[in-house]
């Protein structure tokens, strides 16, 4: 079966094991981006995602909005 963006995989080795994920991004021939409920978006290889019928929707990474630097209590005078 083809990867493809949006095809929903299982993740057969390393930490995220046995975790369901979704492609979102092909890099080159041997590592995809993907993404999860329980796993963050990453990259990954190709050999360690077992493909599955199915499809999902693509999860595009929304960006956060840069925190403001915090403002130092004011000295007592």
């Amino acid at each position: 079966m083809i990867v493809e963006p949006g095809r929903i995989c299982i993740v057969s080795r390393g930490s995220d094991a046995g975790e369901e994920v979704v492609v979102n991004e092909i890099v080159d021939k041997n590592f995809v981006i993907v993404s999860g409920e329980k796993v963050k978006q990453r990259r990954i290889n190709i050999k360690h995602l077992e493909p599955t019928s199915n499809k999902g929707a693509v999860i595009v990474p929304t960006k956060k909005e840069p925190k403001a630097p915090k403002k130092k209590a004011e000295e007592k005078k």
